[in-house]
C-alpha cells in the first residue's frame, strides 16, 4: 500500500484514503443518476454516451489510485490524465444539448472547441467564479507525462541518486516524486469534486453530501498546511 513518508505523512495518507472512498461513493451515485429516467431526461442513445464517458472517468481514477499504491507512477499519472480528459468531454456534452448532438453526428467533434465557446460566453472575469480548471490541470499533467517538462518528469524518478530498474519505482519514492503524487492527488480531488457537481443531488444521497462536506473540511486543512 502506498504511503507518504514526507512531511505531514499521517494527514496526507488519511486524505488519500478519503479520496479513494469518494471515488467509490460518487461513482455509485453518478451511475445511479444516469441510469434513472426519473432523475435524468435523456434519450437512450444520449444516456449510453454519458454513461460510457462517466465510466471512463471513474475507471481511470480507480486505476490512478491502484497504480499509485503499486508505485507505478508513469502509468498512474497517465490514467489520471485520461480521467481528466473524460471529465472535460462529459462537461461539454452534459452542459449543452448542441454539443451532445454534435458529438453523436460529427466525426471531428472537438472538446477544445466546446471549451473555447464556453470561455467566450464567460469573457468577463467573475471574482466569485471557481478558479480551478480541469483543462489547465490536464494540460500541465500532459506536459509531465510526455516529457515536455523534462526535469521533473525524469528527476522525480531518482531516489538517493539512483533509479530503480524494475517496472515500479521501488519500495521508496523520492521526496520529489512524493510531492508530484501529493499534487496530483489534490488535483484529482478538485477535478472529481467539480465533476460530481454536474450531478444534482438535492438530498437524494445525504450520506454522500455529508461525506463531501467532511472531505472538503480536510481539503481546507490541507490548504492551510501547505500554503
Amino acid at each position: 500500500m502506498f504511503e507518504f513518508t514526507i512531511k505531514e505523512a499521517e494527514f496526507l495518507n488519511a486524505f488519500k484514503s478519503k479520496i479513494s472512498d469518494y471515488v467509490n461513493k460518487s461513482y455509485k451515485f453518478t451511475m445511479t443518476y444516469l441510469a434513472s429516467p426519473v432523475m435524468t431526461d435523456y434519450r437512450d442513445n444520449e444516456r449510453l454516451i454519458l454513461i460510457s464517458v462517466n465510466k471512463s472517468v471513474y475507471q481511470n481514477l480507480y486505476s490512478f489510485l491502484h497504480l499509485n499504491d503499486n508505485h507505478m507512477q508513469y502509468a498512474a499519472f497517465a490514467c489520471l490524465e485520461n480521467a481528466l480528459y473524460s471529465m472535460r468531454v462529459y462537461y461539454a456534452l452534459a452542459s449543452s444539448p448542441k454539443n451532445l448532438h454534435n458529438f453523436i453526428t460529427t466525426p471531428d467533434f472537438s472538446v477544445e472547441e466546446c471549451e473555447k465557446e464556453e470561455a467566450e460566453k464567460r469573457a468577463e472575469y467573475n471574482e466569485n467564479e471557481e478558479q480551478f480548471s480541469v483543462a489547465e490541470f490536464y494540460r500541465s499533467l500532459h506536459q509531465f507525462n510526455t516529457f515536455v517538462l523534462k526535469s521533473p518528469a525524469i528527476s522525480s524518478q531518482l531516489h538517493n541518486k539512483n533509479v530503480f530498474l524494475g517496472l515500479s519505482c521501488g519500495k521508496e519514492l523520492s521526496d520529489e516524486l512524493q510531492n508530484e503524487v501529493r499534487k496530483n492527488l489534490v488535483g484529482a480531488y478538485l477535478s472529481l469534486s467539480k465533476h460530481a457537481k454536474m450531478f444534482f443531488n438535492g438530498g437524494a444521497d445525504t450520506e454522500l453530501e455529508d461525506f463531501e462536506e467532511e472531505l472538503y473540511g480536510m481539503f481546507t486543512e490541507y490548504v492551510k498546511k501547505f500554503s
